[in-house]
């Protein structure tokens, strides 16, 4: 008879602690129960004298030791290197300025209309071979594409501005000694000359030696006759002239 007046009902929990209903549960405020269970407001807000504090901190700013007085490791934001932010560095002017181009002349060797084949069909577009110089040493060429001729030119000739050389010039205006250069499928054979005795060079060749500022020059170029492969021969070749 004990064992069926124990039994309970499968499904129901036996829960011994329960507060009987004739006894008033113990309210208990929040700031109570917070301050139970050990929690620290001044660790969160930093007030002084509590962990929470960053000045109270291993390695903080009133702290002693290796890193005190606020040092930052390399790692740290806005550090602005081991020495600190550096405002005495000058601005940086990574455009070229105009005026340094102002006695340069520009010479359009080659325009080509290049076509590439798209999903949707054929795009058309420019290419430009672009040489400057200023007659006095300093050259550069330029290639490039565009969507139509003056956005070609305009590109390379800014191509060619970033690839200047300065090459060595005599009183003759002349070369310093004779070169014999091979470059891919073209060959070209620069030679000095004597005073009065002019350019003698045709073709593309011409207007580089000219714009390099050269007047007394024998040029001859043997093998191919595509103008890309043949201003970059010249250049390769002038390079060798370079100060």
């Amino acid at each position: 008879m004990s064992d069926q007046n124990n039994t309970q009902p499968a499904g129901a929990s036996q829960n011994t602690n329960r507060t009987p209903s004739s006894q008033p549960t113990q309210q208990t405020s929040f700031r109570d129960r917070r301050a139970a269970t050990g929690f620290n407001r001044s660790a969160r807000t930093g007030a002084p004298g509590a962990f929470g504090n960053r000045n109270n901190r291993p390695g903080g700013f009133n702290s002693a030791g290796p890193n005190a007085g606020g040092n930052r490791g390399p790692n740290d934001r806005n550090r602005g290197g081991f020495g600190g932010r550096r405002n005495d560095r000058a601005p940086r002017d990574r455009k070229p300025r105009e005026d340094e181009f102002s006695d340069f002349t520009s010479e359009v060797i080659d325009v080509r209309r290049v076509t590439r084949v798209v999903k949707g069909g054929k795009r058309m577009r420019f290419s430009a071979l672009v040489v400057i110089g200023d007659k006095n040493g300093r050259i550069g060429f330029g290639l490039r594409k565009g969507l139509d001729f003056q956005d070609a030119v305009a590109k390379a000739t800014r191509e060619a501005k970033k690839t200047l050389i300065r090459i060595n010039l005599d009183e003759a205006k002349s070369l310093p000694f004779p070169i014999d250069l091979k470059y891919k499928s073209s060959r070209i054979m620069l030679k000095p000359a004597q005073a009065g005795t002019g350019l003698i060079a045709g073709g593309f060749i011409r207007p580089i030696l000219t714009l390099a500022g050269y007047e007394n020059v024998y040029s001859k170029i043997i093998g191919s006759s595509n103008k890309i492969v043949g201003v970059q021969s010249v250049f390769k070749a002038l390079e060798k002239f370079v100060k």
